[in-house]
């Protein structure tokens, strides 16, 4: 039977493989592949009787490509091969990233660099080039950043994404060897998520944990000083006798702190405890961007209080792909949820069981600057209509 998902390593095609997994998650940026084979050198040095077939050496280090269908979904590298043997059973797995999964593992410039007055998009496509990777936006990004840094021991992507958090934008992979600035739910998914109906399995987490009840974030934006201008100095200048100095009030310093120090915060209503929580801002932010990376921080923390994975059978719909980044009805009262959510996460699976997709949504607001309203509530039942009792009825 021809498979769903097919996998070509250095150009050639493989399909001899026993189990794979596909994934894409919003909070991972990079997507993910794992790949179960029987590997013939391997069993014949190893099994006495071992049947050999196509030859194929496996290691770290060659080029993916994988499509599902006829769509490229990710393009990378294997980066672990894990040979495992037991009593009856010899296999060998394979897994890695796409290619932007060097960008979380490496640094984001040999030596510390800054860049003025540039937009998040042009910052990105600095930092990403080195790794021949594109960058294109799909929102308006807001205002510029008049400092925009990159530390010496900074990873390319903890560069990108501290400026993607302090504008509330998304940063994702496209798989293939792009980035995507962006925002959520620019998309429908091919299908609403009903059980019973198209949900095979379903299951959810509710927890606190990582959320609390006031976010606050500081940060530390240009003194007041640089942004005045600095006196000139006059050579013909006497130094003042010392009576004649006076001593200041203090509001000098107190508007010069103001003009330096930057705060944040966010509260959640949900978490009536007193759990505060304070994070340094990672890049020059004003007050503005303090705020808005309080009011981020806060939400995602929020969102990922409640998880549900809905497992369907198939890949796509009506040749449409299940993919992140989605919005789709979620009807399954077991859970306790019926309404509109984001996709943040899809795992294509085939294996003997057959093909599949692991679905897991969360609440929309986690990953957007929208306001909550009633995006975090249960749509309301429609009760049937039940007609008075006329008391002639008689038992069956």
């Amino acid at each position: 039977m021809a498979k769903s998902i097919t996998l070509d390593i250095d150009g050639v095609r493989h399909d001899q493989w026993l189990s794979g997994n596909v994934d894409r998650d919003l909070k991972d940026f990079s997507g993910a592949f794992s790949f179960s084979f029987r590997d013939p050198p391997r069993s014949e040095a190893a099994l006495p009787f071992a049947t050999t077939g196509p030859l194929l050496k496996l290691k770290p280090g060659p080029s993916v490509t994988i499509r599902i269908g006829k769509r490229v979904v990710l393009k990378g590298f294997i980066e672990a091969v894990e040979p495992d043997i037991g009593d009856g059973q010899a296999s060998v797995t394979i897994s890695g990233r796409d290619v932007t999964g060097d960008m979380i593992d490496c640094a984001a410039m040999a030596d510390a660099a800054e860049f003025a007055d540039v937009k998040l998009e042009d910052a990105a496509k600095k930092i990403a080039e080195p790794y021949g990777i594109t960058v294109r936006s799909e929102i308006d990004t807001g205002d510029v950043f008049s400092r925009y840094s990159v530390d010496l021991a900074e990873t390319a992507f903890s560069a990108i994404e501290k400026g993607a958090r302090a504008r509330q934008a998304l940063i994702l992979s496209d798989g293939v060897g792009g980035i995507v600035i962006t925002r959520t739910g620019k998309t429908k998914a091919p299908a609403a998520l009903t059980q019973p109906g198209n949900v095979l399995r379903a299951k959810g987490t509710f927890t606190h944990a990582g959320r609390h009840s006031e976010t606050i974030v500081r940060g530390q934006a240009e003194g007041a000083a640089t942004k005045r201008g600095a006196a000139k100095l006059d050579s013909t200048a006497e130094p003042l006798e010392t009576g004649a100095r006076t001593d200041g009030d203090g509001s000098a310093t107190t508007k010069e702190r103001k003009g330096i120090v930057t705060t944040g915060r966010a509260k959640d209503d949900e978490i009536t405890r007193h759990r505060p929580i304070v994070h340094l801002a990672r890049s020059k932010a004003d007050q503005k961007s303090a705020q808005d990376e309080a009011d981020w921080k806060s939400r995602t923390a929020r969102g990922a209080s409640e998880e549900f994975t809905l497992t369907v059978r198939g890949h796509e719909v009506d040749g449409k792909l299940w993919t992140v980044n989605q919005l789709v009805d979620v009807s399954a009262a077991y859970l306790d949820v019926d309404r509109e959510l984001l996709i943040s996460r899809v795992s294509y699976i085939e294996d003997y069981a057959g093909i599949a997709t692991d679905i897991t949504v969360c609440s929309p607001e986690a990953f957007d600057a929208e306001p909550v309203g009633n995006r975090r509530r249960n749509r309301k039942s429609k009760k049937s209509a039940k007609g008075a009792l006329d008391g002639k009825a008689q038992s069956l």
